[in-house]
């Protein structure tokens, strides 16, 4: 069984990009996210397919929960030297921040959201302005 869970913050802003596969139309938001292991940290990638929504609630600094498989990467640089990485890929992502207060336009309070594999398990929650975007909250799970 191939499972992890992390949770942290991330490190930056999700990269987000819109890829014509062999398999039709996907979307792929990466970002690294960094979690304290004692006094240590560990920065793990990951890479999140078809979760668009992630970039608009998601960014350096927020915390989450990933579930997700790990894979190794394996690759050759130029110079013949042999790289290889473990990338978690992503099937499940939380979001832990609470929502700031006035975040939610016509609602009393935020909403909770959360990423799957398919968009059918994302509840719908505006949009705020980057200034003032935070994740919506996650009930009893306050950061």
């Amino acid at each position: 069984m191939n499972q992890t869970v992390i949770t942290g913050n991330l490190t930056a802003d999700i990269e987000t990009r819109d890829l014509k596969l062999n398999n039709g139309d996907q979307h792929l938001s990466k970002f690294t996210i960094a979690s304290n292991e004692g006094e240590r940290v560990v920065f793990m990638p990951v890479e999140a397919w078809n979760m668009p929504h992630l970039a608009e609630y998601l960014f350096k600094g927020s915390k989450a929960l990933v579930s997700g498989s790990l894979k190794q990467e394996n690759w050759e640089t130029e110079a013949g030297d042999k790289r290889s990485r473990i990338v978690l890929t992503a099937f499940r992502v939380e979001f832990l921040d609470p929502a700031p207060e006035g975040a939610a336009r016509g609602e009393s309070g935020g909403s909770t959201r959360q990423a799957g594999r398919s968009r059918g398990n994302a509840k719908s929650s505006p949009t705020t302005s980057r200034e003032n975007r935070r994740a919506p909250a996650r009930g009893h799970r306050a950061a």
